[in-house]
């Protein structure tokens, strides 16, 4: 469940996330249960979060219906690398433009 106006998803077993990056930690270690609790046929708690709370459109596409737990993961560590890449390369252009 997404608390209204923040960016902390609680998760059904008790334990809180804040970011795309905690939530692939705590995919790698969350029961089948607590994650078909959040996503089944009915929703997709990760993928309104990513949209609604994150902002991240891109990601709750590549995420959203009924996905595997696997699928989820590869999907939400895909997000972060190209994230990753993204600001090495926006780091890198700055610092060049910095020198002229």
């Amino acid at each position: 469940m997404v608390e209204k106006h923040n960016k902390t998803f609680n998760l059904k077993n008790g334990k809180t996330f804040a970011s795309i990056k905690q939530l692939a930690v705590h995919l790698k270690g969350m029961s089948e249960d607590v994650y078909t609790h959040h996503v089944n046929k009915h929703k997709n708690d990760f993928a309104n979060w990513s949209k609604f709370s994150m902002k991240n459109e891109k990601l709750a596409k590549s995420i959203e219906g009924h996905i595997s737990k696997i699928e989820m993961e590869l999907n939400v560590l895909r997000e972060l690398v190209h994230n990753t890449t993204k600001t090495k390369i926006t780091t890198k252009k700055n610092k060049t433009n910095k020198k002229k």
